[in-house]
């Protein structure tokens, strides 16, 4: 989208799933416009069903519950996550590399089988070659985004051409031009009605797709829209021809925040202010999609009375209940970078749920050689690693034992407060690692790796400085 005056009104949002009651109550606290509203919401906030065209929509991962989804006008996008840091701050921030359906002018590195490699402003992508388009080092070419790389360890993919994006369509300049329609459209006449107003464009190979927000728009609407695209698809070819390499057009801004526990249950605060709410609904919703009946019902039980301290510990109890029958749990450790990290099954040796916590002891037995990481301690066949999860810490220990029982180090890994489900433990790995052996006085590692993930935006300074208290108290 070429820039315009929008960016100074304040933005539309679209929001989804299950966080979908406390983000409504947090942003018509700030003022923002909330469109495209489901009937629920509409109704539990006594606002009406504005079918505007969104610049911003915020929603759960279809992929991953416990990850929100802001996709949007980049200055929209930041006018949102400006809030949504400020309110959760305990979280991990992902912001992508290059803006989906935007147009660049990228450098070619190198080939890797029917892959170009290419560069935009030192941001390295794959373009994805077609029959008219060469790969030959050195050279430069005009392409689009279509997977913009959100998490570090995600790289960009770009394909030929170039593209234009606006409120109801996407259009872009191709050698097999097409007209595809949004999933959330379903109604035939109205396929039926943007297609024909697409024909024209085709023709002229250019690729239109058209978005949800149209189906709330009239045919002439739709048609202006078309207009005043392809004008802007022209400008927009003109100045890729002026740019040697970078981006020429910007498209949309994707983040991605993974919703730590801390922050969740500041989510819980905020829907609570609306309607009737169990401690613990959107984790439990996130991290166990199969206990949403159980959590529905819980928040009615909260609507006629009961205490919300009593539900909490009857959940708590449950789920160690539930773990102790399993006796193995598994460990998943989500790191800054993006990947996850699955640790176990450990066996479980004690389990305790009191004063609204869990307290996990684990035990796992070592069944290769090597050095343990960090402790830089030799890994024996019959070493026993014994873990302590406790569901209101800051740190998760684990104490490195010999085949004889004796002590070869400890490591305490420094995290947000656990989650915990039928057969899961999660968190998210603050990258801050505290080791220690028999021998020596307990050192930080990995520190500088924690500073950099603050300086590219991963981590908040909130967390940041949480961390370091964190520390503080350990030592």
């Amino acid at each position: 989208m070429l820039e315009t005056s929008t960016s100074k009104r304040i933005p539309r949002v679209r929001i989804r799933g299950i966080y979908a009651t406390a983000l409504t109550q947090l942003l018509l606290k700030y003022g923002f416009q909330i469109v495209q509203t489901s009937r629920v919401i509409s109704e539990r906030f006594s606002i009406p069903q504005l079918n505007l065209p969104a610049d911003v929509t915020i929603k759960n991962s279809d992929i991953e519950p416990s990850e929100l989804l802001i996709i949007g006008y980049p200055w929209a996008v930041g006018k949102l996550l400006d809030i949504i840091k400020k309110t959760l701050p305990y979280s991990f921030y992902w912001q992508s590399k290059l803006q989906l359906y935007s147009t660049v002018r990228a450098k070619i590195v190198s080939k890797n089988n029917n892959t170009c490699i290419v560069s935009i402003d030192s941001v390295e992508a794959e373009l994805v070659l077609d029959n008219n388009t060469n790969c030959r080092e050195g050279e430069t070419v005009t392409a689009s985004v279509i997977r913009p790389g959100v998490k570090p360890i995600e790289k960009p993919r770009l394909v030929p051409g170039l593209a234009v994006i606006g409120d109801y369509a996407i259009l872009r300049k191709t050698s097999s031009p097409r007209v595809t329609i949004s999933e959330h459209i379903r109604s035939p006449y109205k396929k039926a009605e943007l297609l024909e107003a697409a024909t024209n464009l085709v023709t002229k190979k250019i690729s239109v797709h058209w978005r949800s927000n149209s189906r709330f728009a009239k045919r002439e609407e739709l048609e202006k829209h078309l207009e005043e695209l392809e004008k802007q698809l022209q400008l927009v070819e003109d100045r890729s021809r002026e740019i040697n390499s970078g981006v020429v057009n910007e498209g949309e801004q994707l983040v991605l925040v993974h919703l730590s526990s801390y922050d969740k249950k500041v989510l819980d605060k905020l829907r609570s202010e609306t309607t009737p709410t169990t401690p613990l609904h959107h984790s439990l919703k996130s991290i166990e999609p199969q206990l949403q009946l159980v959590v529905d019902l819980a928040d009615k039980l909260v609507s006629k009375g009961v205490d919300p301290r009593n539900i909490e510990e009857s959940i708590i109890e449950t789920l160690s209940e539930k773990l102790q029958e399993r006796k193995t749990v598994k460990i998943l450790h989500i790191k800054p970078d993006g990947r996850t990290i699955e640790i176990g099954p450990a066996y479980i040796k004690n389990i305790y749920a009191y004063s609204g916590k869990i307290i996990i002891l684990l035990e796992r037995r070592v069944r290769s050689r090597g050095i343990y990481d960090g402790l830089g301690v030799e890994k024996e066949l019959g070493d026993t690693i014994e873990t302590e999860i406790d569901t209101s810490s800051w740190k998760t220990t684990h104490k490195y034992y010999s085949k004889n029982g004796e002590l070869k180090g400890i490591y305490i890994n420094i995290n947000t407060p656990p989650e915990v489900g039928l057969d899961t433990i999660k968190y998210l790995d603050l990258e801050v690692d505290i080791v220690r052996t028999p021998s020596q006085k307990p050192q930080v590692i990995d520190k500088e790796l924690l500073e950099k993930h603050l300086n590219h935006g991963i981590i908040t300074k909130q967390l940041y400085e949480k961390i370091e208290e964190e520390i503080k108290k350990i030592l």
